[in-house]
């Protein structure tokens, strides 16, 4: 779509060459979003592809993801075979979208526009990682991936902040086994509930990261495995959306139908592999 009102575009080798920020202007990444529908209020575009935030690294300490990686990439990076959890994030690519799109948007764009919908944000939030912001003018600084998002299409970033990489930690990759559960009105439509479900066969722990049903996506622990009835009571404290793609109520019951599959898939995984 042509963005009529854009009067100006901006294309900075490094964060270093933008100076201030005015409302009407916005950071381009893939832009998938941007030019799919109109913008009347952005005057102004600030093209992020020179910055050479593509980066998918592994070191000691785990993973890290460039802010402007094309989200197919993690489909075809070889991650440690070990690294059980890495699943999740190509599920995560898989349950977004057509190739088309995934050919062009960006990690970051996805987790920093916000939609209640995203698949990347419950995978990130049930895999514990940290967000590393960078700012037009201030220092950096660094978020868990439950406290980025505080609504639909609202983060904490202030107006010129920047996502600049997502950090995975190692133990969150290698010691756990992930499912990924999506439920939506129809095959290819908007999610109404996303699970995603972090199995420690070690210690018995399990970790949801819960998104598309609720205001924000969140994380809920269990130190064992969850009865269903501990399933319900946790999430009796969450705020569930509620629209014409369906009701709180509705919502709530089928995040917990979601959760009780991800714990029944990863558990008989384990029996599984135990037998052999």
């Amino acid at each position: 779509m042509d963005l009529y009102s854009v009067k100006t575009y901006l294309k900075p080798s490094s964060l270093t060459e933008v100076t201030g920020w005015s409302a009407d202007q916005r950071w381009l990444a893939g832009g998938t979003w941007l030019f799919n529908e109109v913008q009347p209020q952005v005057k102004s575009l600030v093209d992020m592809q020179q910055f050479d935030w593509t980066e998918i690294a592994v070191s000691a300490e785990g993973l890290s993801i460039g802010a402007t990686c094309i989200q197919n990439e993690l489909l075809a990076f070889s991650f440690p075979p070990e690294w059980t959890a890495a699943e999740a994030l190509k599920d995560a690519v898989r349950e977004l979208a057509s190739f088309k799109l995934s050919h062009a948007a960006t990690v970051g764009g996805n987790l920093c526009l916000a939609l209640s919908a995203s698949t990347f944000a419950p995978v990130m939030v049930a895999l514990k990682a940290q967000y590393e912001i960078w700012r037009v003018e201030g220092e950096p600084y660094s978020v868990s991936a439950a406290d980025f998002q505080t609504a639909p299409q609202k983060t904490v970033l202030q107006p010129g902040d920047v996502l600049r990489k997502i950090k995975i930690p190692r133990e969150s990759l290698e010691q756990w086994q992930t499912r990924f559960k999506r439920m939506a009105v129809c095959t290819a439509g908007y999610a109404i509930a996303i699970v995603v479900t972090a199995y420690n066969p070690h210690s018995q722990q399990v970790r949801f990261g819960i998104g598309g049903s609720v205001l924000a996506p969140c994380l809920v622990e269990f130190d064992v495995l969850p009865t269903p009835e501990g399933i319900a009571t946790a999430l009796q404290e969450k705020t569930f959306l509620s629209d014409e793609r369906g009701s709180a109520a509705y919502r709530q019951h089928i995040t917990g139908v979601l959760m009780k599959r991800g714990i029944a898939a990863l558990s008989a995984d384990v029996q599984d592999e135990r037998r052999y």
